[in-house]
């Protein structure tokens, strides 16, 4: 091949290159669209919540079958062992602090009776700090406190208050639960009316009360326990939740939730795609984590187009870069002919620049050049002098 560059293949590497750069725009706007869908997820920022600190945490999560039978007194043996564990490995809290925190819940429907009218609810029968992993988005009041000697508080949510009391702000008013009284202390709006947070919520009207309240009307089993911990390396907060949680592992699952968009994750779940519908267990996942698991399949779905952006950005990458070495075109010899070409354009301009003329240098006089003598035509001054004063002219 000639020396000269082929301009045509070089247009051709050009193309590619755009190429290229289009297939990581794609990347980039599927990683801005996943990191959107995280976002969502108020639960995996649980650890950031707890922690004002800035320490790694990570948000592990244990759901089982009602059939499980596990109840309140197993989280709370739990929590006591995350505890020891946690001390075994020197991770201690500040003095007056936690190092960590923790919920559970149990699901249930009951009926709950107001002023307007008696109405069978959703109910999540919550302990120990649901409210840090859960923050509803309360129209009126707020949550219960984690205390268990307080069992009494309530919050309903928009659609229930209206429906047993006609209203919405009906903070200290009191409804009835299998013939116990309880106190409503927050009301609380659907967090969104569309999407996978409106189906995996549902249509019935929901409410919320303390586990030790909940013990006085029903004894649905607990099916969900969520931890978040210190984190401080992969790995470590897992491996903490798995040595204290003990349950039937053909009953239950267990899953950090805080990585499950890492692209380790996305990826594994695409591979899986084609089995995302089958379920061999009988776990009634609770709304938060039904919402989640749409977004894990969403994000797959949308990992296959970034794996084939990928590919076509590695493709392009490589195939530019043969296109260039083909048509003889290098970086050297280009910034050579640009240099070469900005100098001969310089030699030229000062070339057609028009001369400015000599100015004409004052000759310095010689050193040993004696001073002109005076002209003798010079009139010599006189010696004597005369006074411009008449009288004194006439006395002289």
């Amino acid at each position: 091949m000639s020396d000269k560059v082929n301009k045509k293949i070089l247009k051709a590497s050009g193309i590619v290159a755009l190429v290229m750069l289009a297939a990581l725009l794609l990347i980039g706007i599927i990683e801005l669209i996943v990191l959107g869908m995280r976002g969502r997820l108020g639960f995996l920022d649980a650890g950031k919540r707890w922690s004002a600190s800035g320490d790694r945490f990570a948000v592990v999560s244990l759901y089982a079958e009602q059939s499980a039978g596990l109840t309140g007194d197993d989280a709370l043996g739990w929590a006591r062992s995350i505890d020891a564990k946690l001390l075994e490995a020197s991770v201690t809290p500040k003095e007056g602090a936690r190092s960590w925190t923790y919920c559970y819940a149990a699901d249930d429907t009951v009926s709950v009776r107001g002023t307007k009218g008696t109405v069978n609810a959703k109910t999540l029968a919550v302990g120990g700090d649901f409210f840090v992993f859960h923050p509803l988005s309360f129209e009126y009041g707020g949550g219960f406190l984690n205390d268990d000697s307080i069992p009494r508080g309530v919050v309903l949510d928009r659609d229930l208050a209206w429906r047993v009391y006609g209203a919405e702000n009906i903070i200290g008013m009191t409804v009835e639960i299998g013939g116990e009284e309880f106190v409503i202390v927050g009301i609380a709006a659907r967090e969104s009316g569309s999407g996978p947070y409106k189906r995996a919520y549902g249509d019935s009207p929901r409410l919320y009360m303390s586990y030790a309240g909940y013990r006085k009307v029903g004894d649905a089993a607990v099916t969900s326990f969520e931890a978040a911990l210190p984190n401080p390396v992969t790995g470590f907060a897992m491996n903490i939740f798995k040595s204290a949680v003990f349950a039937n592992e053909s009953q239950s699952v267990m899953r950090e939730a805080t990585d499950r968009f890492s692209l380790k994750n996305r990826f594994a779940n695409m591979k899986e795609l084609s089995y995302a519908w089958v379920s061999v267990n009988k776990i009634e996942y609770p709304y938060w984590e039904n919402e989640a698991r749409v977004y894990d399949y969403r994000a797959a779905v949308l990992m296959i187009f970034e794996v084939a952006a990928a590919a076509i950005a590695v493709s392009s990458l490589l195939l530019s870069f043969i296109l260039l070495r083909v048509s003889g075109y290098t970086v050297v010899q280009s910034v050579k002919n640009g240099w070469k070409k900005f100098s001969e354009a310089r030699a030229k301009k000062k070339r057609e620049r028009p001369a400015k003329p000599e100015k004409t240098k004052k000759q310095k006089k010689p050193k040993n050049e004696k001073e002109p003598e005076k002209s003798e035509e010079q009139p010599l001054e006189s010696e004597f002098e005369f006074s411009e004063n008449p009288e004194e002219r006439g006395n002289t």
